[in-house]
């Protein structure tokens, strides 16, 4: 049977993509068709630039070509609520969309995987993370899903810290009452050191990303012997921040993990299969190397 045949049966690849602006260096395509292949799993998957403009038509397109699923980043995690038929209690809380799962009568589901992705992470590597205070730097789409997860998982107290107070502020007032939860909202003034153990400080900023030398201005003192230090930053894995961390005493998790598991959640969701996350970190390191 020559190619042409065996196109012509089918069944045709199911479809899913990556929309945002830019998407230039974006390296979810090859994680995630590096899964696909692993897994038999014969989707195919595009990365597509997307203007602000055109999302509404974007996501008309995507159902009327029947996408099993998408990724959404920057800039449409927000403005792409209103196109979709329902959310998820991770994307509602958390009011933004990174991922796309087709339902049943053609709906269009929008998750948020990008918290639960940093919440998998940092609960399998520190068990005693709900007896513990969350300091959060930032304030914006990466620190409201990560938030939101904690909020929905029932993490003992966090603390967003931001420049713009009122935009912490903001964000922690919209997260309290969702559970027992405490969460407020402190400002960021000049240089802020951790200076106490019993401490999960992450940094859910941009600051750093494919920038080896950005640092933001936290600073730790030396000697600590129990605090966990995440970045979200995936590129480089080991940034100033978790260098300056680690430095001081405390352990150290990078933005590889979370990426990595935000991409597995996702995978799951489309194809119901536990993809290899072994596998796509070594994609992704593979596709950095060569960027």
């Amino acid at each position: 049977m020559d190619t042409l045949t065996a196109l012509m049966n089918g069944p045709l690849s199911p479809l899913y993509c990556c929309i945002g602006d830019p998407v230039v260096g974006n390296p979810t395509q090859y994680m995630v068709e590096e899964a696909f292949t692993a897994l038999g799993h014969p989707g195919r998957y595009l990365t597509i630039e997307i203007p602000a403009k055109d999302l509404k038509d974007a996501v008309k397109a995507i159902r009327t070509l029947s996408f099993a699923g998408a990724n959404v980043t920057a800039p449409h995690k927000e403005a792409i609520i209103p196109y979709l038929d329902t959310l998820t209690e991770s994307a509602r809380v958390s009011g933004a969309v990174n991922c796309i799962t087709r339902g049943s009568g053609n709906t269009l589901i929008g998750d948020n995987t990008d918290g639960k992705g940093f919440f998998r992470t940092l609960a399998s590597s520190v068990p005693d993370w709900k007896e513990r205070t969350i300091l959060i730097f930032g304030a914006g789409g990466a620190s409201g899903a990560i938030t939101a997860s904690l909020v929905l998982a029932e993490a003992k107290e966090v603390v967003i810290i931001n420049r713009t107070a009122e935009k912490a502020q903001n964000l922690a007032t919209r997260m309290q009452g969702i559970s027992r939860t405490r969460v407020r909202a402190k400002a960021w003034n000049g240089t802020y050191t951790i200076d106490e153990d019993r401490l999960i400080v992450v940094h859910a900023t941009s600051v750093g990303l494919f920038d080896e030398r950005a640092v933001i201005d936290v600073a730790f003192k030396r000697g600590l012997t129990d605090v966990i230090a995440c970045d979200v930053v995936f590129n480089p894995t080991k940034t100033q921040f978790l260098s300056l961390a680690e430095e001081a005493g405390a352990v150290t998790l990078d933005g590889l993990g979370m990426l990595v598991e935000q991409g597995a959640i996702a995978i799951e969701g489309w194809t119901h299969k536990s993809p290899d996350r072994l596998l796509m970190q070594n994609a992704l390191e593979h596709a950095f190397s060569i960027r």
